[in-house]
């Protein structure tokens, strides 16, 4: 009789604040929650005003290790705040008076969740709060984005669907799009440093029979916007007056990214101009081109030499060239570079385009640097015990190297992941104590007021291990350790061709490369994956190169079309990442740009992986030429169809397979799952 009592006591209980904003928070998902925590970072002294139940502040103390104090009015919801937070007041947000008495100039971040759109006066909050901070501090605040293509559907289908939660919170009182968002910031005030968009595809929302009540066109075309999924965004900000020189972000200069999240990162080489060093030890006027055009093919159907036809024999000292390529890039899918840097005891190589490319503004793509970090030899000419350059390390290298790049971290455009700039080492093993150098990289930074950085080791050289140096991730850079175990070495097909002169090197299939990184399981470790469009340095070795034969477009677009997918079952949203070597490697046959022999193939097969129309899923091209064609001609027969068009032998599973994907192509979120799918249970081994 109590019992029931209590239940139906509960039942009638009107809900307040403390029952509908009760939610839990997974630290590794991509909600506008973990956002949060990620953008305020640990161990930091944190209010959070308009905190409701503590649905954010208890993970922040849970896991951020943070001391939390809170504002909130919901009586219930500061009954629980008080059990975790060292100081709470109950006060009413759009009273003038509701700051009295909370002191000022004590927190490391102000939080502001899903607050402000509450806020009679928005604008009048974020200049108060800003005064709660630590010289150094940073606001954190999630918002609404009132211009979610769901919303605008409830628009169109004339019904403005209010709701206890969501988009249409019925006790919203103020609606942003992102310049509104941009232009609240800026009155307030402060300057944006980082962000992030939370995305959901409107049939995962909350209006879901709103959006699928739409005709398929009207749908496709407001899915054009390049925030239609956005459904919050997740923002840190500073006061303008301590911000310094740090970087502020307009956000109506960043489209969107694909719901997917997925992001193609080209290693970029910056060797395409003289410098005096190279004229030095190769001779004058040295280029990478210099040792492309000198290949020959070693054997029949060696597709040898690899030249450039577009963007042609181009000169990186031309600023044109830069933005020819990005422009390429991005309509092909590729979202940043990765420069190679050369940093030698406090002297840069080969800086000039990198530099060139940091004070162009115009140079409109995101990247990261790779510093590779091993000596300069005579390698090319089989010297490679006379050293060039020698790379050394101390504590002192370890504060000048990250100082200089720095600069680079500040820009906007640097590729960060969860609002940390990223930085690749190509081989950390090389360094005396790895774990205290990145140690010391971590520290600098902070007190430069970079905060967190995302060190990334290149598992290169036989080194598969990242977590022995202390850096967040590893990344794959194949054909690096193909050999290395649990991969099986490929078969050296060099006793295969007819080769003019006797060669020293290895010549393996494509597609046994590809299927031995696909095969490899990331799930518990943060690898991103890696792939090449082709590899052959014979133009740098001669008769002692790595040959990877079958490096077609079709191959590569299967390679990247099965990494891409379990890249999305691996890693969380802020995270999938796919590297891939190279945007102009073309001294090792390693290139996205177009070449004579295969055009703008591999941009196009990028392309089609990116937006989710590749069909390539047919077999693996063959890796020694067929008889009596060129390298072009057989890579065309052999090319996977365009959609809804089968080769005569496609067995009926691919057809099949190919039908229901065009048929989801409207349906994203669908189409991602159903294609994860077939990739798990048909496709795992990287075979059909």
């Amino acid at each position: 009789m109590f019992a029931g009592a209590v239940l139906l006591k509960e039942k009638n209980r009107v809900k307040t604040a403390a029952d509908i904003y009760r939610f839990n928070v997974d630290p590794d998902s991509d909600t506008a929650a973990a956002n949060v925590l990620r953008f305020v970072g640990r161990d930091k002294k944190v209010l959070e005003i308009g905190a409701g139940p503590g649905s954010i502040s208890r993970p922040l103390r849970e896991f951020n290790g943070c001391r939390m104090s809170a504002v909130e009015i919901d009586e219930r919801s500061v009954e629980i705040l008080r059990g975790f937070c060292e100081e709470v007041w109950r006060r009413d947000l759009n009273d003038p008076s509701w700051a009295e008495g909370i002191p000022n100039a004590v927190y490391d971040n102000v939080v502001i969740a899903d607050v402000l759109e509450h806020i009679v006066d928005p604008w009048t909050m974020l200049r108060r709060a800003a005064g709660f901070l630590k010289p150094g501090g940073s606001i954190v605040v999630s918002i609404p984005h009132a211009s979610h293509a769901a919303v605008l559907a409830c628009l169109l289908n004339n019904d403005f669907d209010y709701r206890d939660w969501g988009l249409l919170d019925r006790t919203h009182i103020r609606f942003f799009s992102m310049k509104n968002l941009q232009a609240l910031f800026e009155g307030a005030g402060l300057r944006i440093a980082d962000f992030s968009f939370v995305l959901k595809h409107p049939a995962e929302t909350e209006f879901a029979d709103a959006w699928l009540a739409l005709p398929p066109r009207t749908r496709a075309v407001l899915e054009t916007g390049d925030y239609a999924n956005v459904y919050q965004v997740v923002l840190r900000a500073v006061p303008e007056a301590s911000a310094g020189t740090l970087p502020g972000r307009v956000l109506t200069a960043f489209p969107a990214p694909p719901l997917s999240k997925l992001k193609y990162i080209a290693f970029y080489l910056p060797q395409f101009h003289p410098i005096p060093e190279n004229d030095e030890w190769w001779g004058k006027g040295f280029t990478e081109w210099t040792n492309v055009t000198k290949a020959q093919p070693l054997f029949t159907g060696h597709q040898q030499p690899h030249l450039p036809t577009e963007l042609g024999f181009y000169d990186l000292r031309v600023r044109e060239v830069q933005h020819q390529q990005i422009a390429l890039a991005k309509a092909h899918g590729v979202d940043a570079f990765c420069f190679h840097y050369y940093w030698f005891n406090g002297k840069r190589l080969l800086e000039r385009p990198v530099l060139d490319f940091l004070a162009d503004t115009k140079a409109d793509i995101e990247f990261c640097l790779c510093w590779a970090n091993e000596n300069w030899t005579r390698k090319w000419d089989a010297s490679e015990h006379e050293v060039l350059m020698e790379q050394t390390y101390s504590p002192e290298n370890d504060i000048a190297f990250i100082d200089s790049v720095i600069p680079f971290f500040r820009d906007p455009r640097h590729l960060r992941v969860n609002g940390a700039p990223v930085l690749v080492v190509y081989r950390p093993q090389h360094m005396p104590d790895a774990r205290a150098t990145a140690e010391r990289w971590r520290a600098h930074c902070r007190e430069a007021g970079i905060g967190e950085i995302h060190l990334i080791a290149a598992l290169t050289h036989g080194n598969d291990d990242f977590e022995q140096f202390g850096f967040d991730a590893g990344v794959e850079f194949p054909p690096h350790n193909v050999h290395t175990s649990p991969r099986r070495p490929p078969q050296n097909l060099v006793d295969k061709v007819d080769a003019q002169e006797p060669l020293t090197g290895i010549i393996w299939d494509y597609g046994e490369v590809a299927r031995s990184f696909i095969a490899q399981d990331h799930t518990g470790r943060r690898v991103y994956r890696g792939v090449f469009p082709a590899w052959d340095n014979t133009a740098r070795v001669g008769t002692r190169a790595v040959i990877i034969q079958g490096g077609t477009p079709g191959n590569y677009e299967r390679w990247l079309d099965a990494t891409s997918h379990r890249t999305v079952a691996e890693r969380a949203p802020g995270e999938r990442l796919v590297f891939i070597n190279a945007w102009n490697e073309w001294a090792e046959g390693c290139h996205l740009e177009p070449c004579r022999e295969f055009g703008r193939d591999f941009l196009e097969a990028t392309r089609r992986v990116k937006t989710g129309h590749s069909t390539a899923d047919v077999e693996w091209e063959a890796a020694l030429p067929v008889a009596g064609q060129p390298a072009r001609a057989a890579a065309r027969a052999a090319a996977p169809p365009r959609p809804a068009a089968y080769a005569p032998d496609t067995p009926l599973t691919t057809r099949l397979a190919i039908k229901v994907s065009n048929a989801l192509q409207r349906y994203p979120t669908l189409h991602d799952a159903a294609r994860s799918a077939y990739r798990v249970t048909v496709r795992r081994d990287g075979t059909r």
